[in-house]
């Protein structure tokens, strides 16, 4: 016999009907057809001779070491044989004792690969993922693990495993995170080619941090009275800008707009490649730490609006006293008709001023309205299958990433599909 073998659901349930004296179990979780044989092992030797030990986690079950139905079938038998459920969380290795023969083994995580002696039907000729070995067959378990049990020459008083018992309430949490979170249901007899592309597309934008190109359209009424003035009106255009270029905000090497725009530049030219005529490229294997280095830069923009909104106020308040010192003469002169109502006939130049401002700050909008606009944000796109196989692409890929395989190819599982319904009821074993 070798001395490694291929542990299947039907050679475990074959020699759990045939114990005459006990049977255990031990493992993360439970399939339905090992449950109910075990069902019928507690109904044929009786309460004392059935020892069940999982570890009732909901992720479990998520990764396919067993089912929600499983576990309800065994706690189904506990209970009508009066015993319960053992807990032992974190376990992820197979026992299985039927009598003088024991089972070790390494459980199936089915979310991910059929378990042995359960082939999917192969769609393409790549390989499928198949464990043929996964344990040993022993005759008697060995001393240390029946004293761990409790069943060696002092009984219970030396039991180790499974001591943390199942009630009724931490199965019915266990059901409630499954409903909110059910596992996926792959179909490994459904196997597709599916492709992994090296690299992908990425843009990488700094918006609304450019306070030197930010700009205000002066109202219609006022743009009226510098059309009059001629030298108003080539000093005075019908848009301003609200910052100066040489402004501390957008100089300050410490941090301003000129900071923030190098830590992008750093962050593209030591992750991204710009790529003539295909558009910005990253090599997957460095997208995280991209994403790192992203995280640092959004954080320096939270810095900087939180700096530029408390100054913007008075910069707006600087660049509005000294545009309306230039046009009032001329406001005063040629009054808006709009403000002629309100200002009288001979209006107060005081007053007039003041008009002119509030419609300047208006214009202007507020500091938390031009740092709202202050962000980093990613775009990612995808590399699709038929440009990875365009000779025009790959060679154009090739001068910018010439040690790069862009494509690997490999067979995977297709989810199925369900029903609103379907999902909602008790889990059905996927093998």
């Amino acid at each position: 016999m070798p001395a490694l073998q291929s542990i299947t659901d039907d050679l475990l349930i074959d020699a759990i009907h045939r114990a005459t004296q006990r049977v255990v179990l031990i493992g993360p979780g439970v399939w339905p057809p090992l449950a109910k044989a075990i069902a019928l092992a507690w109904q044929k030797l009786g309460s004392k001779n059935v020892t069940v030990i999982l570890d009732v986690d909901p992720e479990i079950c998520r990764m396919g070491y067993g089912s929600l139905e499983g576990l309800e079938i065994l706690q189904a038998a506990a209970t009508a044989s009066g015993e319960p459920l053992g807990g032992e969380p974190g376990v992820r290795i197979c026992v299985v004792i039927a009598d003088d023969q024991t089972f070790v083994f390494s459980p199936t995580a089915r979310q991910l690969e059929a378990p042995p002696g359960e082939l999917p039907v192969a769609t393409t000729p790549q390989p499928q993922s198949q464990p043929k070995s996964n344990g040993i067959v022993l005759t008697k378990p060995p001393a240390a693990l029946e004293t761990e049990l409790g069943s060696g020459p002092d009984g219970e008083t030396t039991r180790t495993l499974g001591l943390d018992v199942l009630d009724q309430q931490k199965l019915a949490a266990l059901k409630q995170d499954l409903d909110q979170n059910p596992p996926k249901n792959f179909d490994l007899a459904r196997a597709v080619n599916v492709y992994n592309a090296r690299v992908q597309f990425v843009e990488l934008k700094l918006g609304g941090c450019k306070l030197s190109e930010h700009k205000a359209q002066l109202p219609d009424h006022l743009i009226q009275v510098l059309k009059k003035n001629p030298a108003l009106s080539k000093k005075i255009g019908k848009n301003i800008k609200l910052i100066d270029e040489d402004d501390i905000l957008v100089t300050d090497p410490k941090l301003s707009q000129a900071t923030l725009f190098k830590c992008r530049e750093t962050i593209q030219s030591q992750y991204l490649r710009a790529v003539k005529g295909v558009g910005t490229v990253i090599e997957r294997s460095k997208k995280a730490d991209f994403l790192k280095a992203v995280e640092s830069l959004k954080a320096e923009v939270e810095k900087f609006a939180a700096n530029v909104e408390t100054k913007l106020a008075e910069r707006f308040r600087i660049t509005a006293e000294q545009l309306t010192d230039e046009i009032l003469e001329d406001l005063l002169k040629d009054l808006p008709e709009s403000w002629q109502k309100k200002l009288g006939p001979k209006p107060d130049p005081n007053r007039v001023r003041w008009f002119a401002l509030e419609d300047l700050f208006k214009a202007f909008g507020t500091p938390a309205g031009k740092v709202g606009k202050m962000k980093v944000e990613i775009v990612f796109k995808d590399v699709t299958y038929d440009m990875l196989n365009d000779p025009e692409f790959r060679e154009q890929m090739a001068e910018y990433f010439p040690d790069l395989q862009m494509l690997e190819e490999y067979s995977a599982a297709k989810e199925r599909t369900a029903t609103r319904s379907t999902r909602q009821k008790t889990q059905e074993p996927f093998f």
